[in-house]
């Protein structure tokens, strides 16, 4: 029933991603897409790429900025470097294929992770939601 959980927000997203549950190749897709040009826009190296790919940890400042980009493209870090919990919601019925139980899962993990403390710096907050997402994941059995 559930594939993965990507980064609802992406990362939904990702965001990563969080991984969510939805259509995987769809979401792939647009992650891969968003984060080809991130990886420019930020100076990330292949190896922060397939580490995001990966679902890693990013083992580089630009790997957490690459994810911070990939997350802003996607709508779900605002300009304060903070989760768009509502643009998440947006995202999270968009992949969950309007199935309720995945978009509950999508939800309560969107939320628990927006809640967290994050730094001010939006990359190390991208790297600090991403573990959360990973984390809620796999305590739902997603991951």
């Amino acid at each position: 029933m559930h594939r993965s959980l990507i980064l609802s927000m992406t990362i939904v997203l990702f965001a990563g991603a969080v991984v969510l549950c939805f259509d995987e190749k769809e979401a792939m897709t647009k992650l891969m897409e968003a984060a080809e040009t991130c990886v420019k826009e930020v100076g990330a190296s292949d190896s922060d790429l397939q580490e995001l790919v990966k679902k890693q940890p990013a083992s580089t400042y630009e790997g957490k900025c690459l994810r911070a980009c990939v997350m802003t493209k996607f709508g779900l870090l605002n300009a304060s470097g903070k989760l768009d919990t509502e643009a998440g919601h947006e995202k999270a019925k968009q992949y969950t294929g309007n199935d309720p139980a995945k978009l509950k899962l999508a939800l309560e993990i969107g939320d628990t992770c927006a809640a967290l403390q994050v730094p001010e710096d939006h990359c190390e907050a991208a790297e600090t939601y991403g573990a959360c997402f990973k984390s809620e994941a796999t305590k739902r059995g997603l991951m």
